[in-house]
């Protein structure tokens, strides 16, 4: 299962103006208060800081716009916006969200084990959990194992759109 980042919005979710080759855009990955889904904005990074997401925040990732009219972005980009998102998901624990959550820890540990950024360690433990070593950082996750469904795929991929495909 490769992932791909979906193609970045062209203009900033907060203030409309338009993306320019060499803007870090931060992408914010929220449950949204309004319906309880899964919401996506694109932000600049100076934005980013006082924006206020409507609902509980699962993850970002930030990377720097080279071409905006470009609709691929190259393997090594696809893995640290990877990377970066599933580090983000252990720094904005939120009970509120938890399913949704486990279920982007536990997609993307897969992906970033294929991808040799995370080692799995050991058997998988009895409460349905499994210890992942980030390589580089030697830093241990406890990642939550969850059934992948179709439903969960497709309430996931309207967000985040390419990054599952």
């Amino acid at each position: 299962m490769d992932w791909q980042i979906k193609t970045i919005a062209r203009k900033s979710s907060l203030s409309e103006q338009v993306f320019n080759s060499g803007d870090e855009v931060i992408s914010l990955i929220y449950v949204s208060n309004d319906d309880g889904e899964l919401a996506r904005d694109d932000l600049l990074a100076a934005e980013a800081e006082g924006f206020e997401v409507q609902g509980d925040l699962l993850g970002r990732w930030a990377r720097i716009l080279k071409d905006p009219e470009a609709s691929t972005v190259s393997a090594s980009e696809q893995m640290a916006s990877a990377e970066g998102f599933f580090l983000s998901l252990y720094q904005n624990n939120t009970e509120a969200a938890e399913a949704e959550s486990n279920a982007l820890k536990h997609l993307l540990a897969l992906m970033l084990e294929r991808k040799r950024v995370l080692r799995a360690v050991g058997p998988r433990m009895k409460q349905g959990e499994q210890r992942y070593l980030h390589t580089k950082q030697k830093q241990e996750y406890l990642v939550p194992v969850v059934e992948i469904s179709s439903d969960l795929m497709l309430r996931i991929q309207d967000t985040l759109g390419d990054l599952i495909l």
